[in-house]
């Protein structure tokens, strides 16, 4: 097969095979339709996937995100050991890497070939997604930030300020928010509460578009087969600077090349950028704009 080219569903070497995904959020119904492109079944393991960390604060996460998706992985395996393929996903919001005034979600996909011990990785990073948090007293007014972070679509999360317990998720109607409040002032010690995001994937419409993103993604990097030895996979596992600037050729920190990489047999080879661009804007040279 030539290089480059992606496997359809009919040849694909993981048609007809069911991938578990650990998951406990709803997030099967957004990849199972495209992994279905591919002739691969996505099947639900119920893994409390709340134990590795939850987004409202109740539960720390430890370690990366590959941690993470691992010990979910894990977890799965141990339901069901003869599993081929086992899938997990994991999601952050942090500062935008290169723009740290905007807010960012990166959602990650990590896909097991449980025979082969071997991991494909998707990532998909969405800027600027709807989510905030805010401390508010008994006379501040909670629907203007309500509009603010997409209420009602987007649901929310009410508890007293410094405390964890009693917590109120998935909240979709204002009178359930105020009713949430009500109790989490009764309950807390401050005279204020918190109201964030909920940022579970069935409560949250921005992380559904990011993870499907994120899904299409991975779809992709499967249908790219290694010329080697034909096994799905064959992505960019690194960047190569050096781009030259096309004022005074001088060689920049810019992506001039990347090197794909094979996860079975761990053959590479560098190719030029996929965007086809030959060189950059001197306002991009670290010696024409310094």
């Amino acid at each position: 097969m030539p290089r480059g080219q992606h496997q359809s569903k009919l040849d694909h070497p993981f048609a007809g095979l069911t991938v578990f995904f650990a998951t406990k959020h709803g997030k099967t119904t957004i990849l199972e339709p495209l992994l279905s492109e591919l002739g691969i079944q996505c099947r639900t393991v119920e893994v409390d996937t709340d134990e590795f960390g939850t987004f409202s604060g109740e539960k720390e996460r430890k370690g990366s995100i590959l941690d993470t998706l691992r010990s979910k992985i894990d977890a799965a395996e141990q339901i069901f050991p003869d599993a081929q393929l086992i899938l997990a996903s994991e999601g952050s919001f942090a500062p935008h890497p290169q723009a740290f005034f905007l807010n960012s979600n990166l959602e990650v996909l990590l896909l097991r070939v449980v025979k082969q011990k071997i991991e494909i990785r998707a990532d998909y990073l969405c800027q600027n997604p709807i989510a905030g948090e805010q401390i508010l007293g008994p006379r501040d007014d909670f629907r203007t930030f309500l509009k603010e972070i997409g209420f009602p679509e987007h649901g929310v999360i009410v508890r007293p300020e410094k405390l964890f317990s009693p917590i109120f998720k998935g909240l979709h109607s204002e009178h359930a928010v105020a009713q949430a409040m009500l109790d989490s002032f009764t309950a807390g010690t401050t005279g204020r509460v918190v109201v964030s995001s909920d940022l579970r994937a069935m409560h949250n419409p921005t992380r559904v578009r990011a993870i499907g993103n994120a899904g299409r993604n991975l779809v992709e990097i499967l249908k790219s087969l290694c010329p080697k030895c034909d096994f799905p996979g064959y992505a960019i596992s690194q960047t190569l600077p050096g781009l030259r600037c096309s004022l005074c050729r001088s060689e920049t920190r810019v992506t001039r090349a990347v090197v794909l990489q094979c996860p079975s047999c761990e053959f590479s080879e560098e190719q030029a950028r996929p965007d086809g661009l030959k060189s950059v804007d001197p306002r991009h040279c670290e010696f024409c704009n310094p």
